[in-house]
């Protein structure tokens, strides 16, 4: 009777704890939000690509920004090719192979010259179960028409680069790091960005008198193995937890804190560092969403304001 009642009291702790979320049943969770010994979801759910909208860019050209939504519970892993793929073939590449769970908006871009305006790019998905998905980029429409404006308190896109010189990417299109950085299985790398905030407030505006701060959240865009992000001597400890996730979405994976999360000032150019081990050679591509999303008039769901940083990783 008496080991009834304790596991009975074990049984009910663990419904309680499962309910609410207990701290030390988060942290032990992994990158995907999954216990080591939880069984995956079945995987039949739906995967789409989403085309997010377009800009009209200064230079002409036309900006058409992706995104997908994943309703299974577990990442899927679909590498670029027969399964992953966008065409016209001259702007297939930059699409993800990693697809976390949720709405994940403006993942990426891509940029049509002003000639092929009415230019069609289909993006085309096939999970494994061969259910195919499919949406077509276009910008013969208004209603999908984004634009580069500040927002009602003043919020704008930060600012992105790798290189102390190098040219600076906004939104979705973003910039790829011109250097493409080696190690090896098992190696701890160290990937570093430069974040810049050029937001203007009121700071005469009480609801603006604490500084805002942007936020990199580091994560896998391609590649073929696993990626553990550790944290860099340069980050500060502990790192800050985000409760919300991202306002509006957009935050790639389950977790809402960690090493791959790091809140920053920005009031000044700042280098963000983080540290990426590697579990399986080949190709990898890294992305760096720096968003603030902390601004009452900017999150995933209004398309504001947030931008991506992409760097290529070659592991022997």
């Amino acid at each position: 009777m008496q080991v009834g009642m304790t596991v009975s009291g074990v049984t009910f702790g663990l419904l309680l704890c499962g309910a609410l979320a207990c701290p030390a049943a988060i942290e032990a969770q992994g990158p995907n939000g999954r216990w080591p010994l939880q069984p995956k979801g079945p995987g039949g759910r739906t995967l789409a690509p989403f085309m997010e909208g377009w800009y009209a860019n200064e230079n002409g050209t036309y900006s058409i920004s992706f995104g997908y939504l994943n309703l299974n519970q577990d990442t899927l892993e679909i590498p670029v090719g027969e399964g992953n793929f966008i065409e016209p073939a001259q702007f297939n590449g930059m699409q993800p192979t990693t697809f976390y769970p949720g709405h994940q908006r403006g993942v990426f871009a891509v940029t049509l010259p002003a000639v092929m305006k009415d230019q069609d790019v289909w993006w085309t998905i096939t999970k494994p179960n061969g259910e195919v998905t499919r949406v077509p980029g276009r910008t013969n429409s208004n209603a999908y028409e984004l634009d580069w404006y500040p927002r009602p308190h003043g919020t704008v896109p930060p600012r992105v680069s790798f290189d102390s010189e190098s040219e600076e990417g906004r939104g979705p299109l973003g910039i790829i790091a011109e250097r493409t950085l080696t190690t090896s299985v098992g190696w701890p790398l160290t990937v570093s960005v430069n974040v810049r905030e050029i937001s203007e407030r009121d700071t005469e505006d009480f609801r603006f008198a604490e500084a805002l701060t942007l936020r990199v959240v580091w994560s896998k865009h391609q590649g073929p193995g696993e990626i553990e992000f550790t944290r860099h001597s340069s980050t500060p400890v502990p790192e800050v937890e985000d409760s919300e996730g991202g306002r509006g979405g957009g935050f790639p994976g389950a977790r809402r804190s960690g090493p791959e999360t790091i809140t920053v000032p920005d009031d000044v150019p700042t280098t963000v560092r983080v540290v990426a081990t590697f579990s399986e050679p080949g190709e990898y591509v890294l992305r760096a969403q720096v968003d603030n999303w902390r601004a009452t008039d900017s999150s995933g769901s209004d398309q504001c304001c947030w931008t991506n940083g992409f760097v290529r990783v070659t592991v022997r």
